[in-house]
């Protein structure tokens, strides 16, 4: 039995993600904010033996610490880690503030880089493994008052692409996957800037989470053998539509 880390494991992807790596026979930490474990608690109740609430605050080092520290004293090794967490505050380039600037690089990058931290020493422990990130579509193509949130989630991209060179020589594959609007996402069904991506869609739809969990159930299995490095774009073929 695998072990797996889902950072974000109580949010919309991130808990599609994990059901589908429970049905497949994974033993699953749910990593998320202690306000999150209520929403967690279905699917732990759903999976007593194989899923695991751990409280974790990616804007803290030491709560992250302190949730790898859990799973390693477990003993089962960390075969898979997902980083499905992320925040996004929309605003004008011109009046993004100090600190909301602050709280998204603090989630979005700094405490994600150091939880990956964590989950690669492990991995490199055990002598491999596999690391996923869900970044966004926004990483690579945008709308306006995005700025902040773009930034973030092309730095996740550059990572992903980072880590598969570092880490690839200690049997670790990392890999990133980039959603379009997704309907269970962040994204507010009602905006303008879904409205936008969803008419730039051949497909005429947004994703569902499930379809964003099969893709990185895909390359965090061991049916993939060899793709690292690589940004999967799951967005109904909106990136190359004119």
């Amino acid at each position: 039995m695998r072990t797996t880390a889902v950072l974000g494991g109580a949010g919309g992807i991130g808990s599609a993600i994990a059901t589908t790596l429970l049905q497949s026979g994974d033993h699953v930490y749910l990593l998320d904010r202690e306000a999150q474990r209520e929403t967690a608690s279905t699917l732990v109740a759903a999976w007593p033996r194989r899923c695991t609430f751990l409280s974790c605050d990616l804007a803290n080092p030491d709560s992250i610490a302190h949730a790898f520290a859990t799973i390693e004293a477990a003993g089962t090794g960390l075969a898979v880690c997902i980083n499905a967490a992320g925040v996004i505050q929309r605003g004008r380039f011109v009046d993004v503030s100090v600190a909301s600037l602050g709280e998204m690089l603090a989630v979005n990058i700094s405490g994600a880089y150091i939880a990956l931290q964590a989950a690669a020493r492990q991995m490199i422990a055990d002598g491999g493994g596999r690391i996923v990130i869900v970044a966004s579509a926004h990483g690579l193509r945008t709308t306006a008052e995005r700025s902040a949130y773009a930034m973030c989630k092309g730095a996740m991209l550059s990572l992903a692409r980072a880590l598969a060179v570092e880490l690839g020589p200690h049997g670790i594959l990392v890999n990133a996957v980039a959603p379009g609007p997704v309907s269970a996402g962040m994204q507010d069904a009602e905006s303008e800037s879904r409205r936008r991506w969803q008419a730039a869609t051949p497909l005429g739809r947004v994703a569902s989470a499930d379809e964003v969990a099969r893709t990185v159930a895909f390359l965090a299995s061991a049916d993939n053998t060899f793709i690292s490095g690589e940004t999967l774009v799951v967005d109904g073929g909106a990136n190359v539509s004119l």
